[in-house]
């Protein structure tokens, strides 16, 4: 799911710090196992979420949306 994706990405990028500039989506709870993997994804425009302000945490990721993930975080 997109949830794990952004965080095995994350933690490739030995969970780097950052700044997040808020709670970009409605779905992402504060605290999550998830939530700074996602902020941090979205600090670095990795992500812009599903288009209707959420992020889809549980949604699967398909290939697509996982080359677009690591061609964003490597470029």
């Amino acid at each position: 799911n997109r949830a794990t994706v952004v965080t095995f990405l994350y933690r490739a990028f030995e969970c780097p710090a950052f700044t997040p500039t808020g709670a970009p989506f409605s779905d992402v709870p504060a605290g999550s196992w998830y939530t700074a993997p996602v902020l941090w994804a979205v600090a670095q425009d990795i992500t812009n979420g599903m288009g209707d302000g959420t992020f889809g945490a549980n949604t699967p990721c398909n290939r697509a949306q996982i080359v677009t993930f690591l061609y964003r975080a490597y470029n």
